[in-house]
């Protein structure tokens, strides 16, 4: 393992490869769009970079199950989750298979268009109640698509927060 560094702000990472030539996708920060009449949205130039550094091209779109969001992973995330997935389930299990089975049936594969769109289906679209201005919002190794409101409705308000933080995070130093 090796420390290494992302981007000009100097993120650093650990790094489980013999070179620091490896790299983490890091989407970050929140960035609004608009959807045209066909349900397409241009994905941010930042993380249309990280994909393109990491020759990712596909996302697998999913409709969160815990908040209003649809989350897109770039395939190597994706195939992560997976993994971590299947490692958990017993495919000979009913229960396991069916959990399994729902979980992968909501997922999609897209892929950016010529101009770095994406097109998001009527489905998901009403899903996260989107009219024509969504939120990108970048969560480490993958990206969210959310309506504004929920988004912001969706926060922790700052005392909880900064408490959640402490809980969460207080006897770590970085």
């Amino acid at each position: 393992m090796k420390w290494g560094i992302v981007g000009e702000r100097k993120m650093f990472y650990l790094c489980n490869c013999e070179s620091l030539d490896c790299r983490m996708q890091q989407f970050l920060g929140n960035i609004e769009a608009k959807l045209d009449v066909k349900g397409r949205v241009f994905v941010p130039a930042a993380y249309r970079r990280a994909l393109e550094k990491e020759g990712d091209g596909a996302l697998y779109l999913r409709l969160d199950t815990v908040t209003k969001c649809v989350k897109l992973y770039p395939s190597s995330e994706w195939n992560k989750l997976n993994e971590e997935f299947v490692s958990h389930i017993n495919m000979w299990n009913k229960d396991d298979l069916r959990l399994y089975r729902q979980f992968t049936a909501g997922v999609e594969m897209v892929e950016l268009d010529a101009s770095g769109r994406i097109l998001l289906q009527k489905k998901h679209i009403d899903a996260i109640q989107a009219s024509t201005d969504v939120l990108f919002v970048g969560v480490g190794n993958y990206f969210e698509i959310w309506n504004k409101a929920n988004f912001e409705a969706d926060l922790y308000g700052d005392a909880d927060f900064s408490d959640a933080l402490q809980s969460k995070m207080g006897n770590v130093s970085i």
